[in-house]
């Protein structure tokens, strides 16, 4: 972003294509590169069928890009087998909105919470993971506007929010079912709204007139007077804003837990209106594109079922090529068909996995039981040491597109530098590997792929690259041009709004572990640092946070013998790792809180590959562990346990 760019031109840049060449990594020529890949391609194909190929794409690319690298995969390889990082972060809000609503996006502009009347944000620390979002809802709050925040963890926000209900990690579904509650016993439903605009409000009704509040109470660890107190604020609003993140959809019940925020806005009537809605903040920049463009393996661009007939004759008639019409593997899926043999190559772009997914130890053995792996990054990563072909891409300064922000806001990308020499733009590497398997792909152009898009996605119909303006648009954009500040304004997109019912239910990550490992580790990011931190940590930001801490509430540190500054061992059933110690009142007694910046820490090793049961996402924010002082009061990398 505007502070931590100074990565483009880093002397750690890949500037030539690999090729691994008896067990060695060579430097090989572009053309090289793409025949040997092209041909790999092909030979797995016709002797395994096109089911044993698959791809990953990346939030970090434009939407053009995405868009090409699923087009690869469906219509040159004849697979629907394509997923992205929507997977380990924001799939539930897709699916739990769709549910719900019909469209699987931000109801609302950001800019609107300076018409709302209260703010509820859980799940989420804008001020470090959105800071221009989160400097926005702080301003707000400090006008005195009310701001309700539910987190296991007592960010930033929760200290000038005028609620603060920290919840324990995983118990979302529990502590949502008791605001609803007490909105119902207040009488703060929009009964209008409710009758004209609903369904399935009377079952949702008869379950919240049922529920045990003493047991809602008591697994989410918040005394109910003081969700009393938060759910009357936001009834009583005039108008109500949600915000979410990955703190709600990386959870075993992440998606149940995104229907029941869908339920609070719409028995108050907070949808379809300025300054109201369900406003997920995405986990990175094109997560919304990414998903539009149809990186998912049940859907394809324009989020149409793949195993509709009539979606399949309109793929078929668009590209001139018969569309696959069976659901592809999603990310897990594709790393335990690894693992079996059943998939044998595997083409990722822009994604450290080794990194960024759960339980390391497990993404390892799965990515070395392929054929064949093909890494497009801009950085020697870890998953890119154990590529048999590695593309370097060019970074996003580097390239044009667009970009699809939390608003559904469509924004150009304008190239500001030339490619660093000896890299590509990542939809010029896709286009060229198209024309090299075959596939008549015109060479890469945003313009063009664009108005390819508006073909085929219908909220893009009217998307044209010169129309864009500084601004964007958000979609839907009509054929006119015109588009959509506000979402499900007099009716939803699946006719009317859908109610559903859902018990609270343990993770069972907990079930299985938490007798042997009495600890809930939870993770998240810091305001210095993105992701995986392969582009920060080469920018001059690695000067003022130089690796993940782990934070201790006071309580247990003095039972674990532990100070700020000593060494922890942390170790959960599947790998031990060793962090340095902050201790804090940023976490309550019996959970702990590190961040995954920095590869040296490696806290992927102690997650799970226990997922969302819906969408599969990850639940990284609840593992089940135990720690210690370390004996030698030193650093130790990570280590697998299994």
């Amino acid at each position: 972003g505007r502070y931590a760019f100074e990565f483009y031109n880093h002397p750690d840049r890949l500037r030539s294509p690999i090729v691994r060449k008896n067990g060695i990594l060579k430097e090989v020529s572009w053309d090289e590169a793409y025949e040997f890949t092209a041909k790999r391609f092909r030979e797995i194909r016709d002797k395994y069928g096109p089911d044993a190929l698959a791809g990953i794409s990346s939030a970090r690319c434009t939407n053009e890009e995405n868009y090409l690298m699923q087009k690869f995969f469906r219509i040159v390889i004849g697979t629907n087998n394509i997923d992205g990082c929507a997977r380990v972060c924001h799939a539930p809000t897709a699916m739990g909105m769709q549910w719900a609503f019909g469209t699987g996006a931000a109801t609302n502009s950001i800019d609107e919470m300076y018409r709302t009347g209260c703010m509820l944000v859980i799940g989420a620390n804008p001020v470090d993971a959105h800071p221009v979002t989160g400097a926005r809802i702080k301003s707000v709050t400090e006008s005195g506007i009310p701001l309700i925040v539910i987190d296991p963890l007592r960010i930033g926000l929760a200290r000038v929010a005028k609620h603060f209900l920290q919840i324990n990690p995983g118990t979302n579904v529990a502590v949502l079912n008791l605001f609803a509650y007490y909105l119902l016993k207040e009488e703060l439903v929009d009964k209008d709204f409710i009758a004209s605009r609903t369904e399935g409000w009377e079952d949702f009704k008869n379950y919240l007139e049922a529920l045990d509040v003493d047991e809602q109470e008591r697994i989410c660890g918040v005394d109910r007077e003081q969700v009393r107190a938060a759910a009357i604020d936001y009834g009583s609003a005039s108008a109500a804003m949600e915000f979410h993140g990955l703190g709600v959809t990386e959870h075993w019940q992440a998606t149940k837990a995104i229907t029941l925020i869908s339920n609070i806005a719409m028995m108050t009537g907070n949808i379809g209106r300025p300054g109201t809605g369900v406003n997920p903040l995405r986990g990175q920049n094109n997560v919304q594109g990414a998903a539009d463009m149809g990186v998912q393996p049940h859907q394809g661009a324009g989020y149409l079922d793949v195993t509709n007939p009539e979606n399949i004759e309109l793929y078929t008639s668009y590209y001139r090529v018969e569309h696959p019409s069976k659901p592809g593997l999603r990310i897990p899926e594709m790393f335990a068909a690894a693992a079996t043999g059943e998939l044998k190559a595997l083409w990722i772009m822009g994604e450290d996995i080794l990194q960024t997914d759960p339980n390391t130890c497990h993404v390892r053995s799965s990515l070395q039981g392929l054929e064949f792996l093909v890494v497009q990054e801009i950085f020697m990563s870890e998953t890119a040491r154990i590529a048999d072909v590695i593309f370097p891409a060019s970074s996003f300064l580097e390239k044009e597109g667009t970009f699809t922000n939390g608003e559904r806001r469509i924004q150009k990308v304008r190239k500001v530098v030339d490619p660093l020499e000896g890299t590509r733009p990542d939809g010029r590497i896709v286009v060229e590997m198209m024309n090299c398997m075959g596939y008549p792909q015109e060479a890469y152009s945003a313009a063009c792929v664009l108005k390819e898009i508006a073909g085929i996605v219908p909220f893009f119909r009217g998307v044209k690259w010169e129309e864009l303006g500084k601004n964007g648009k958000q979609w839907p954009v009509l054929e006119d041009g015109t588009d959509t500040r506000i979402m499900h304004v007099g009716t939803f997109k699946r006719g009317k709004g859908k109610f559903h019912s859902w018990d609270y239910e343990n993770s069972p990550e907990l079930i299985e572990h938490s007798a042997d490992h009495p600890y809930i580790l939870t993770t998240g990011r810091l305001l210095e640092h993105y992701n995986s931190g392969t582009m920060t940590r080469r920018t001059p930001n690695s000067e003022i946070v130089t690796e993940d801490l782990l934070f201790v509430n006071p309580h247990d540190a003095s039972v674990k013998g532990l100070v700020s500054g000593d060494f922890a061992r942390i170790f959960s059933a599947r790998g031990i790792t060793t962090m340095k110690v902050e201790v804090t009142d940023v976490v309550k007694p019996g959970v702990i809180y590190t961040t995954f910046h920095f590869p040296e820490a490696g806290i992927n090793f102690l997650t799970s590959g226990i997922g969302d049961e819906y969408t599969l996402t990850p639940e990284y924010k609840v593992a089940a562990v135990d720690f210690e002082k370390s004996v030698y009061g030193i650093f130790a990398r990570a280590e697998c346990r299994t």
